[in-house]
């Protein structure tokens, strides 16, 4: 039976596959400069605010962006006549030749090497990152030495064709100390899968790679992505729904877009909890998550998210996807109901409203668990789990050309995210799918952005937190540590915000980048972290070509 159900998914997915092609949408990585300014030009640059790509949680790179001719035309006005101000994304659209003095290395101002005809495009870049820094606690020497490569295009043209993504990295490196201890502690390192020790010392070792295919159908309503990466729902700093905090996993997704509706249909496989040992294979656990938005006006969205954690480990099944949430248009909370209720379903709601293509007003709302009598009659009752942001997206600050303002919040309540299944928890890796806080927290972020010219980016970020700890590992939970299960709970009917260790997180950065070439930059970057009375800092320099700056910023 097992194997017949398995045969209908692959037929389905064939059979939808079959279906009339249309252009692929290769994205931005996640957390990159493309991906930012795709969703700035969104909402200062295009008309009709935040386009139905963005609706969708998709930013496309511009070969096949989803806008329309005036504002394709804007852009490329603005590019003509002011080169200092040009788009970050306009040169990376194989429409910019390199000039003489750098076109024996590159043909275009974005492709070490690119070939483009009507019936495919195949771009190839290098990928480096060279970064060293001092810190000030151990005097230490910090470094990360990345090299690989990122291959992107389409093959059947940009009408109808399929479109693919790939990056690889070989990478070896030496993270601050409040990061060097997570290898030992919670046995990974941040946003990675397996590592190994390097040389001796906190140095670890390890490879990366992401690749995905796309393409679409239905006359391009319905767009389809396959592959291993990370995945992002929200438009803030962080994301209480899915972040891109924990590292790439397999994923199938889909997304269709009719009219001012937008339904996302995200299924994954995550690597459980646990011991991360070499020569062992992992334990597995799934995911399906479900997104439905509706364009309310054309400057505001409202989303409904559900997403469900399950596994199938026990004494009579091996650990398998059930295919009973393969099922895109069904509401999950049925579907685990009916399956004995023990998989770790959330549900939420999201939102975003652009004003005056200056403003991007944006907030989440995270339910994982709560009974409305508890709510009346006791608010610290253990089982009322959620969280919400809220966060403000200003564009050209008092009328400055590139300087961008962030502020949002983010709280949590204890035992959010956990599970008394602890291999059903919110996490991937031994890593939070959400905040890299965990929960039992509230946030404060500001990030201030100015882009000077076309050359230079200046980034500020201040970071204030309090969190409720545990006093260990093993130590009395009191729901901060979303890995453990929430059946060793310290309380049940005092469950209080920041209970447990409270302590202040206090970040600070300064990050001043140059963009010698089109993707190629040199960083100066000063860092600074205090978690209660322990305090430390980095500073340092680096050169990076085709990837993004490491974040230290948790």
């Amino acid at each position: 039976m097992r194997i017949l159900f398995k045969k209908s998914a692959i037929g389905f997915i064939l059979v939808i596959g079959a279906m009339e092609l249309n252009a692929q949408r290769v994205s931005y990585p996640t957390g990159s400069l493309g991906e930012y300014e795709s969703l700035r030009n969104a909402v200062v640059g295009w008309k009709g605010g935040l386009v139905g790509a963005m609706q969708a949680q998709e930013f496309y790179r511009p070969l096949t962006f989803k806008y329309d001719d005036t504002a394709k035309a804007m852009i490329i006005e603005i590019a003509q006549k002011n080169d200092e101000q040009r788009p970050y994304l306009y040169a990376d659209n194989l429409n910019v030749k390199s000039k003489k003095s750098w076109s024996f290395f590159y043909d275009y101002t974005s492709a070490f090497i690119a070939k483009k005809e009507s019936d495919y495009v195949l771009v190839v870049n290098p990928v480096l990152n060279f970064w060293g820094a001092k810190e000030s606690s151990t005097n230490k020497t910090l470094y990360q030495n990345s090299r690989g490569a990122e291959v992107w295009g389409n093959i059947g043209g940009k009408q109808k064709g399929v479109g693919f993504y790939t990056y690889f990295t070989d990478n070896q490196m030496d993270m601050p100390s409040q990061y060097a201890s997570l290898p030992d502690s919670l046995n990974y390192v941040p946003s990675e899968l397996f590592y190994k020790k390097f040389k001796t010392g906190s140095a670890v070792d390890f490879f990366q790679a992401r690749g995905y295919v796309t393409f679409n159908a239905a006359n391009q309503h319905i767009h389809f992505k396959f592959g291993h990466d990370r995945n992002k729902i929200g438009q803030g700093y962080r994301s209480l729904i899915l972040s891109d905090f924990a590292p790439q996993y397999l994923f199938f997704k889909i997304n269709t877009d009719v009219g001012r509706v937008h339904y996302q249909n995200l299924f994954t496989q995550f690597t459980d909890n646990g011991q991360i040992l070499g020569n062992t294979l992992f334990g597995k656990k799934y995911a399906a998550f479900h997104r439905l938005s509706v364009d309310i006006t054309k400057n505001l969205n409202i989303g409904v998210n559900e997403m469900v954690i399950f596994d199938r480990h026990d004494s009579t099944q091996s650990n398998q996807f059930d295919f009973n949430y393969l099922n895109p248009v069904i509401f999950y909370r049925a579907v685990e109901s009916s399956l004995g209720s023990r998989d770790n379903s959330l549900l939420a709601l999201d939102f975003n409203w652009t004003i005056r293509n200056r403003y991007l007003v944006y907030g989440q709302f995270l339910l994982d668990e709560f009974k409305l009598s508890e709510l009346k009659n006791n608010k610290n009752w253990w089982g009322n789990k959620y969280g919400y942001q809220i966060g403000v997206r200003a564009f050209n600050l008092l009328r400055i050309q590139g300087l961008d303002l962030l502020l949002e919040y983010n709280r949590v309540r204890p035992y959010a995210y956990s599970h008394y299944r602890t291999t059903q928890s919110y996490s991937h890796f031994n890593q939070p799918l959400a905040h890299p806080l965990g929960a039992n927290f509230g946030e404060l972020v500001t990030e201030v952005k100015y882009k000077v010219g076309s050359k230079l980016y200046l980034t500020l970020t201040g970071i204030y937190a309090k969190r409720g700890m545990d006093s260990s590992l093993l130590g009395r939970n009191y729901g901060s540590n979303i890995l453990r299960s929430y059946d060793t709970r310290a309380t049940s009917l005092n469950s209080k915000m920041f209970m447990g260790n409270m302590q202040n997180l206090l970040i600070a950065e300064i990050l001043i980048s140059y963009m010698v070439k089109h993707n190629l930059f040199i960083d100066l970057r000063y860092n600074y972290r205090k978690l209660g009375q322990q305090n430390n800092s980095f500073y340092g320099l680096g050169l990076r070509l085709n990837c993004n700056v490491r974040q230290a910023n948790f």
